[in-house]
């Protein structure tokens, strides 16, 4: 198993002109390499602090006093600061590139391939290089972009081992709050009250008409509370000293060295103090002198900080501690939300965190009651009434028709605009019988339910004069046609003319009432099990007709699927039943002929067609009608057929049906057509879709094996509703008030691209994924958790 966590650590020391480096990390693999340290660097820093330190010297900054430069009027020094941070990142990473450090960024690339999180232990030997901005440093996108990468100082010197249980109890936050000249700690009291939640926060600090004796005496009695402590927070002003580990101002003109305090400290670490963090100015000797002391994490800033940007770092930094992230992914937010808030330069690169190498990264724990659990799962009212109204919607027969048809128009336009329509030749001949052809055959209403089968046998002839292989009528043919005497005898003449040539004929039927067995249609003569074949032409026009296991094609059979089945067995079976003399039942032998085929081919994925769960393919009209069929009229078909129609025929399936005349159909005044799809309107400028296109769609995808199924739009929802709410809750742990606007867009242009998505699964892989139920279910979530984390 690929481990969860790779630790590093990683020992800069500058020696003179150089600087070296030892990387360790595993069981005992180590890593030296030798940088010179080149003088560009230290001034590009010194470039940066002075105008870093100008920018911000005309508001008040947690120091005491500043250094490194004077304001100089008419300095634009929002420009200079970040150009100069600017270089300053380029000339510091552009060292850490050197091909001398080649090999520790190639072992730290290799040594972390498999773990999710790497972390880098990073002790500097000199103040100068622990000034520099790690937390920048651009290890590499293999890293980077793949993996949390944690770069976290550690003091050169550390004497004492850290205490690293966690305490039982509720989570205990002590908050110095000290010196407040020139600032105002009321917004860190706000954000520290936020977390009463999750946490206990003690108040102690300065206050006017306080002595600063009876102060000191209050902070170093908080601190030895014998409830103990996780955290210590300090807000005030700092300063650096290296003899006595830095020292924080507790009020006007009164500062407490850390040494000073350093006995008290011990023994709150000893009753579970873990944590330090100083919003205040300088503070790397602070931190050097708590991790040294056995403070497992210390959080500081390791230069002067303005007093808006403490304040921000701060609540940003609480949020993410009250939603259980770790004291580092914390940090992070903060420093993130400082860098896209733009309003203070390079303030996202002073906060740092040292932590004692043998410590786990703090985190307050997640412990909720069931019932908070429960409550946090439940959807809310606004999510509520989305799952509700596309839960209703989804059932609706109407309603989802609607959103098919919709859908499958916007596949269409797709296949236009991407240039994704299939470059082949149709694989059926569609002979109708439309207006036309009735008036130039001067055919009565009378003669045309039940059609006239005198002109039925034209056609079949026709077709059996241009080698057609395969021949389907879909035209009933139950009783014998008593107002055209010839016309059955013709029809019968025509059809064994054409079994005679080995021509296979299907006739087209109907279910009876039970579903179960095909209308007997042997009356008439006409049919002849032994010769010819029969298949049902019921069918939605929207879902295709495929075998199921119980019928497996013999007792009742698709019209559509039997006459691919028997173009198909025609390609790549030598020794197929003939039509012609034949004694048997020829559909069986046909079956069964397929059944001893070998499983290769086309054949063998089409016999083995069945619907998937109960779910049957769509019929794909964002294909265009020429690329499904050949539209022939039968006035053309039997006098005008051009040359290259002719010799078509003999590659084709040839279906002789109904075309847009009203007066043909099922019975009187039930014409064989509907409403045409709005894709295939797309195509084509026509009213209505006939049954034989809807048949001819079928044949021709399971033909070229189109065959597209849907997902199931309640499992669509129902995964919608989990992945939603998953979003919605990160959303409302992780989301800032300056990213909202953000997380808005990219949710609107997930939900774009997850459109375009769908559209080429679709085509690509013919499976159906709903989009716009789903993208409603997930933006009403996201428009919910983005309100909620906002107020």
């Amino acid at each position: 198993m690929a481990p969860e966590l790779c630790v590093f650590h990683l020992k800069v020391l500058h020696v003179e002109q150089l600087c070296l480096f030892e990387l360790s990390w595993g069981k005992g693999q180590r890593l030296t390499a030798q940088l010179n340290f080149p003088a560009s660097l230290g001034k590009s820093y010194q470039n940066w602090r002075h105008a870093y330190v100008n920018f911000y010297q005309s508001a008040q900054m947690r120091g005491r006093k500043l250094d490194g430069g004077i304001l100089t009027p008419n300095t634009n020094w929002y420009k200079e600061l970040t150009n100069f941070e600017a270089n300053l990142l380029k000339a510091f990473n552009r060292w850490l590139r050197g091909a001398e450090l080649y090999e520790i960024r190639s072992a730290i690339t290799k040594a972390s391939h498999d773990a999710k999180t790497v972390q880098i232990f990073l002790t500097c030997g000199s103040t100068e290089l622990d000034r520099f901005p790690w937390e920048a440093w651009e290890l590499g996108t293999e890293i980077a972009n793949k993996k949390k990468v944690y770069i976290i100082r550690v003091p050169l010197n550390i004497g004492n081992s850290v205490i690293d249980e966690q305490a039982s109890r509720r989570p205990r936050i002590l908050a110095i709050l000290g010196d407040e000249t020139g600032l105002d700690f009321r917004k860190e009291r706000h954000a520290l009250k936020s977390l009463f939640k999750v946490a206990d926060v003690e108040f102690v600090g300065w206050q006017p008409g306080i002595s600063s004796t009876q102060i000191i005496k209050d902070i170093n009695s908080a601190i030895v509370d014998e409830r103990g402590w996780d955290i210590l927070f300090f807000a005030g002003h700092s300063n650096e000293c290296e003899v006595t580990g830095g020292e924080i101002g507790v009020a006007p003109q009164v500062s407490i060295p850390i040494n000073q305090i350093a006995s008290k400290l011990t023994i709150a670490r000893e009753r579970g103090l873990k944590v330090a963090i100083f919003n205040s100015c300088s503070g790397l000797n602070i931190a050097d002198a708590l991790i040294n002391l056995g403070f497992s994490q210390v959080i500081v800033m390791r230069e002067p900080i303005h007093n808006n940007v403490a304040q921000e770092f701060l609540v940003s930094f609480l949020r993410g501690l009250a939603k259980h992230l770790n004291i580092y992914e914390s940090m992070v937010q903060a420093r993130q939300v400082l860098f896209h808030e733009g309003t203070y330069p390079s303030s996202f690169l002073i906060p740092s965190l040292f932590c004692h190498p043998g410590a786990k990264l703090f985190r307050i724990p997640s412990k909720k009651k069931w019932q908070q659990q429960l409550k946090d799962i439940l959807p809310t009212r606004v999510e509520a009434v989305t799952v509700v109204v596309s839960l209703t919607l989804c059932v609706l027969n109407p309603v989802h028709e609607l959103l098919l048809d919709t859908r499958l128009l916007f596949q269409a336009a797709y296949r236009d605009i991407t240039s994704q329509i299939p470059n082949e030749a149709a694989p059926v001949a569609l002979v109708e019988i439309d207006t036309q052809s009735i008036l130039n055959a001067q055919l009565h209403n009378s003669q045309l339910y039940p059609m006239n089968r005198s002109y039925l046998a034209k056609l079949i002839e026709r077709a059996n004069e241009l080698k057609a292989p395969v021949i389907s009528l879909d035209f009933l043919i139950d009783a014998p046609q008593d107002n055209i005497p010839s016309g059955d005898k013709d029809l019968k003449r025509a059809v064994n003319n054409a079994v005679n040539q080995n021509i296979w004929f299907i006739f087209g039927t109907i279910l009876n009432q039970n579903q179960d067995s095909e209308l007997d249609i042997s009356r008439t003569g006409i049919y002849n099990a032994n010769s010819a074949l029969k298949a049902y032409t019921d069918a939605s026009t929207n879902f295709i007709e495929i075998p199921t296991d119980s019928s497996n094609c013999r007792e009742i059979c698709p019209i559509s699927y039997l006459m691919a089945l028997v173009y198909t067995a025609k390609q790549e079976i030598n020794q197929l039943p003939q039509p012609r003399n034949n004694n048997q039942n020829l559909r069986t032998q046909l079956l069964n002929r397929i059944e001893q085929s070998p499983n290769t081919g086309n054949l063998s994925l089409l016999s083995q067609l069945r619907p998937i769960l109960g779910i049957f393919p769509l019929v794909d009209y964002s294909i265009p009608p020429d690329r499904v069929y050949t539209k022939i009229p039968a006035h053309e078909f039997l006098n005008n057929l051009d040359a290259n129609k002719s010799t078509s025929i003999s590659k084709q399936v040839v279906l002789i049906a109904a075309g847009d005349d009203k007066r043909l159909g099922m019975a009187p005044g039930m014409p064989d057509q509907v409403i045409i799809p709005s894709a295939m309107s797309y195509w084509v400028k026509e009213s209505s879709l006939t049954g034989g296109q809807s048949l001819a769609y079928a044949t021709h995808h399971f033909m070229k094996q189109r065959l597209v199924f849907a997902i199931p739009d309640i499992l669509m929802l129902g995964t919608a509703i989990i992945f939603s709410k998953i979003a919605a809750l990160t959303i409302e742990y992780q989301l800032s008030k300056f990213h909202r606007q953000k997380v808005i867009a990219s949710s609107i242009i997930l939900v774009i691209l997850y459109g375009i998505m769908v559209l080429q699964i679709y085509i690509s892989v013919a499976i159906l994924f709903s989009w716009l139920l789903p993208s409603s279910i997930f933006l009403a979530y996201v428009f919910s958790a983005t309100k909620k984390s906002h107020v």
